[in-house]
């Protein structure tokens, strides 16, 4: 293939991340819906933010995978069944779509690790649209309520985790949490020293494991 490599590798890495995103971010939308954790919504309501997250899942697959028609990459017209280094730059055609990123990672295509280095930096964005647009729909939908205090809106302040992100912003919510987690966290320690003392070594040959 007379292109440069690292074209291509651009190409696809901006493809792919696009793809990741868009479905992640729905994902992230449709089962924060469903469990209620209004910290991460990206609309005021749970059924709009349901769906949402549908149209965002779709619309990333048929991007991703329609893209060639349009983008000019290494499926030009006629040389997508042929080997990857007889690829030509173009766009490609519907009856050879289905190959058209069928491309070796030596000739550019994405290996194993890059695409997991970039689907984790596209969830994370991911997270992070999704935390910013839960405290811009949090702000709408107390002001929506009309009347109620920010105090009798938001859950109690002892809530932390994942019940805290279900009338709290992911902002709102991590000091509480962080701080709950440093207070927890000494006794689940000494918990887990506990047990896997039981199940030492030395109490396994003396016949005194778990107890």
């Amino acid at each position: 293939m007379n292109i440069d490599l690292y074209t291509v590798r651009d190409l696809f890495a901006g493809h792919y991340f696009l793809f990741a995103f868009l479905a992640s971010l729905g994902t992230i939308q449709i089962t924060t819906a469903n469990s209620g954790i209004r910290g991460l919504w990206l609309t005021p309501h749970a059924g709009v933010t349901r769906l949402l997250g549908v149209a965002l899942i779709l619309t990333g697959a048929v991007i991703f995978f329609t893209q060639p028609l349009w983008v000019e990459g290494p499926w030009a017209v006629g040389s997508v069944e042929a080997d990857s280094t007889t690829r030509q730059w173009g766009t490609a055609a519907w009856h050879e779509l289905a190959g058209a990123r069928n491309v070796n990672d030596i000739h550019g295509g994405l290996d194993g690790i890059k695409q997991a280095i970039w689907f984790s930096l596209a969830t994370l964005t991911a997270f992070a649209t999704s935390a910013i647009g839960g405290a811009i729909s949090l702000k709408i939908l107390a002001v929506s309520v009309g009347g109620a205090s920010e105090e009798e809106y938001l859950s109690s302040y002892e809530d932390d985790g994942l019940e805290g992100l279900k009338r709290r912003s992911f902002l709102s919510n991590l000091p509480i949490s962080y701080g709950n987690f440093r207070t927890d966290i000494p006794q689940v320690w000494n918990s887990i020293m506990e047990v896997a003392d039981d199940w030492s070594v030395f109490k396994l040959f003396s016949g005194r494991a778990g107890k």
